[in-house]
C-alpha cells in the first residue's frame, strides 16, 4: 500500500470514523434526553401553576435539572465529536496529491 493512501486510510480509521459515531450516538441520546427534559418540565409547570409547597418546587425542579445537565453534557459530547471529524475530513483535504 502506498504511503499517501495509507495517510488517508489512517485518518478516516482514527478521527472521521470515530467523529462520526460519536455524533450519531450522543446526538441520539441527546434527543432522549431533550424528550425527558420536556417530560420533566411538565410537573414543575404544573407544580408552579398550582402554587404548591416550596418542597414540591425543589424536588420537580430538581428532577428537570437533572435532565437540563444530561441534555447540556450530551449536546457537548455531540459537538465535540464533529469537531473530531472535522478535523479528519480537514486533515485529508491537506494530504498533497502526488502524480504518477
Amino acid at each position: 500500500m502506498e504511503f499517501q493512501s495509507m495517510r488517508y486510510l489512517l485518518m478516516a480509521i482514527f478521527t472521521i470514523l470515530p467523529g462520526v459515531l460519536g455524533v450519531l450516538i450522543f446526538g441520539y441520546h441527546a434527543l432522549a434526553d431533550w424528550n425527558g427534559l420536556q417530560q420533566a418540565y411538565i410537573p414543575f409547570a404544573k407544580a408552579v401553576q398550582s402554587k404548591s409547597s416550596l418542597e414540591t418546587l425543589f424536588v420537580t425542579e430538581a428532577m428537570q435539572n437533572i435532565q437540563r445537565i444530561n441534555l447540556f453534557a450530551d449536546g457537548v459530547w455531540t459537538l465535540l465529536s464533529m469537531i473530531i471529524a472535522s478535523i479528519g475530513i480537514h486533515g485529508i483535504c491537506l494530504v498533497p496529491r502526488t502524480r504518477k
